[in-house]
């Protein structure tokens, strides 16, 4: 049997979550099933994981979870970019920057960092993914860009070696399962106990601020949703 189509459009605005020390979106293969992940933490539902390589001074994170709500929903709390300074941690800055077409777009994301440690920044360039078979599934993945307009800021780590996806799973008609990876290095000086706190925080308050989200967001994202409902359907025929 061959394998179903994977269609790609610009359904939400994508931008990996703005966090203390890595922020968004692992781009390039999803990982193989023969790699190891350890264990970091299980807090209501979620499951952090992480994955160490040779070399490298910070590790591969992933953190997946169930959110009680459409996975249309959960596409809408990731498009609206200007938000996540409400439910991201850390996140003070969020915006569009361009979309050249109508399958990217580039976003710019800064995150507060405590003193002395220096704020982090980043510009991503992200492309979402769909498959409607075997289910639905929405991918949003992001990595790293630069663009001269968005020059460096002074006394701001700029975070330019990063990568990663969110993969939204429709498990019915109100729970979407979330899989959020990042693959990135935050650049800079970084105490020990602050990338430890970032490897297990990090992770698991996205998944949990999305579920914050969703209840707050309730109906907010109707219109969008109808628009995506009609060009999804265009896309199956």
């Amino acid at each position: 049997m061959s394998r179903p189509p994977t269609h790609r459009c610009r359904l939400p605005r994508v931008a990996p979550l703005a966090a203390l020390v890595l922020a968004l979106s692992l781009g390039g293969a999803r990982p193989a099933r023969a790699q190891k992940w350890d264990l970091v933490t299980r807090d209501d539902g979620i499951v952090v994981t992480k994955r160490e390589l040779p070399g490298r001074n910070f590790p591969i994170f992933r953190a997946t979870g169930d959110v009680d709500t459409p996975i249309w929903q959960a596409m809408g709390i990731i498009y609206d970019v200007p938000r996540y300074v409400d439910w991201q941690a850390n996140c003070i800055v969020a915006k569009v920057l361009k979309a050249p077409n109508e399958m990217e777009e580039y976003v710019y994301t800064r995150t507060w960092a405590p003193w002395p440690v220096a704020d982090r920044d980043a510009i991503y360039h992200a492309v979402v993914k769909v498959e409607f078979k075997p289910k639905f599934v929405v991918e949003i993945r992001f990595e790293s860009a630069k663009l001269d307009s968005v020059p460096p800021v002074k006394g701001v780590v700029r975070m330019d070696n990063t990568r990663g996806f969110f993969r939204l799973t429709e498990l019915g008609p109100t729970k979407t399962h979330v899989d959020y990876h990042v693959d990135g290095d935050p650049g800079g000086m970084l105490p020990t106990w602050l990338a430890k706190m970032a490897v297990k925080k990090v992770p698991l308050d996205a998944i949990k601020g999305m579920r914050k989200r969703a209840v707050v967001t309730r109906g907010k994202y109707d219109e969008l949703i109808k628009r995506w409902k009609v060009l999804a359907a265009a896309m199956q025929k």
